[in-house]
């Protein structure tokens, strides 16, 4: 328990310093596409066709559900 208490101490010196460089939780991530315009430019095309020509894209944003199918 000392020694868990010791790591919190630890991290929370490291935070003060981190933000005092103003540095703490950088977020310099820049999207340049928006998902629904993709889905409208590049939707109606097939695997292959997008395997062909393959789409750069910069999206941001969460993951609400993931279905895996295989086991």
């Amino acid at each position: 328990m000392e020694e868990d208490n010791k790591l919190i101490e630890e991290r929370r010196e490291k935070l003060k310093a981190l933000r005092a460089a103003g540095l703490a939780y950088p977020n310099d991530f820049r999207r340049r596409d928006l998902a629904s315009r993709l889905n409208e430019s590049h939707g109606d095309k097939t695997k292959e066709a997008l395997e062909q020509t393959p789409v750069a894209a910069s999206i941001a944003g969460r993951m609400m559900l993931k279905r895996p199918m295989a086991k």
